[in-house]
């Protein structure tokens, strides 16, 4: 069974399964079926968007979401329809035509086109890498270190622990290996990455029963393992990343070269109606707070404030992604072909073999 929620209407969320009734193993099922409708709205069936993401609801797709649920895709004459699959990497549902766009993070797309599948990144919401890393409260003060502490540090703590991610080549385990990398960790010896399924309840749940040490994933999972599951952060990436990940192009919108020429004007208004929720998060933070605390409802109050103050800073201004973008994504995703034996991009992999920017380019230019 499919469950189906309007963001404007409904206000039953998978947060207030897991946390509001107490039950992680139901949530996690509940994570595996969702799908998060669109716009109630009524259009043409070629008006309509299918898109995917890996979990059901987080700060990350929240773009897209108060796209939805403010009215902006209805504004453009579009029907978004977005799916959650449970899975980390979900290219192969662009290659085998179950959905239009999917959200995600560049570097799944440009392994692919590595590989030579034709898909294109036609833009981008999120510029942290807000996907968090956080580990239990008592190994962390064992081993002398905070979220405070100095990168290295933090990063070494994180030797011989169990740290569960959303499956390989997934951004969470991408990052880990990221950050492995800059103190020598082997990620295959010296600690033991668990793939979990089931998103956030997934998470929640292995963190409760000790089957993982820690995790990486974002926000409000993240906070909801440090109030309710001994957590604490060691990465909050969205307030204290790395330097070198402060401008990390992180949440894009990835389609197939085909879908770029058959179905632009689609593409076209779903910029437009993400441009203008980008927009509407910078310009009227109140609208998109008062948008958020429904979404989210089932958080505690607290959290949700503390959430808000944090990942209401994470989207871009518009959705046009850059050539720094682009660079820094490349070098990260060449390190992490490294950590795991694999030749890096080809030299003359360029911004405009991975990015087609010229739809999101117009789209903003037309809300001006």
């Amino acid at each position: 069974m499919t469950l189906t929620i309007d963001p404007r209407t409904s206000r039953r969320t998978l947060l207030k399964a897991a946390g509001t009734l107490g039950s992680v193993a139901a949530a996690q099922g509940a994570a595996s079926a969702l799908l998060l409708g669109g716009s109630s709205r009524a259009f043409a069936q070629n008006r309509e968007v299918q898109t995917m993401r890996s979990t059901a609801k987080s700060w990350l797709w929240a773009g897209e979401d108060f796209a939805a649920g403010g009215g902006y895709f209805d504004e453009v004459g579009l029907t978004v329809v977005s799916n959650a699959s449970g899975r980390g990497v979900n290219v192969n549902a662009l290659i085998g035509g179950a959905v239009d766009v999917v959200l995600g993070a560049p570097g799944q797309a440009m392994r692919a086109q590595a590989q030579g599948q034709p898909i294109k990144i036609i833009a981008g919401t999120v510029n942290k890498y807000a996907s968090n890393i956080v580990i239990n409260a008592e190994i962390l003060a064992e081993r002398g270190v905070d979220e405070s502490s100095p990168v290295e540090e933090k990063i070494e703590a994180m030797r011989g622990l169990k740290l569960g991610t959303t499956g390989p080549g997934a951004a969470p385990d991408n990052l880990f290996r990221f950050l492995f990398a800059k103190v020598g960790i082997d990620p295959d010896a010296d600690v033991e990455l668990v793939s979990v399924q089931g998103g956030g309840s997934g998470m929640l749940a292995g963190m409760e029963r000790g089957t993982i040490d820690g995790f990486c994933l974002s926000s409000p999972t993240s906070d909801l393992a440090v109030e309710n599951f001994g957590a604490a952060y060691l990465f909050n990436m969205a307030t204290n990343p790395p330097e070198e990940l402060e401008d990390y192009l992180y949440i894009t919108a990835q389609v197939t070269e085909d879908a770029i020429t058959e179905k632009r004007e689609m593409l076209f208004d779903y910029c437009r109606g993400t441009a203008l929720a980008l927009r509407a998060i910078r310009d009227e933070p109140e609208t998109f707070k008062a948008w958020a605390a429904e979404w989210f409802e089932g958080l505690d109050p607290a959290i949700f404030e503390q959430a808000f103050a944090t990942n209401s800073q994470i989207y871009m201004p518009n959705p046009i992604p850059t050539q720094s973008h682009f660079e820094l994504n490349k070098m990260f995703v060449d390190q992490g072909f490294a950590t795991l034996g694999e030749d890096p991009l080809p030299e003359d992999f360029t911004f405009l073999d991975a990015y087609d920017p010229s739809i999101a380019e117009e789209a903003t230019a037309a809300i001006r």
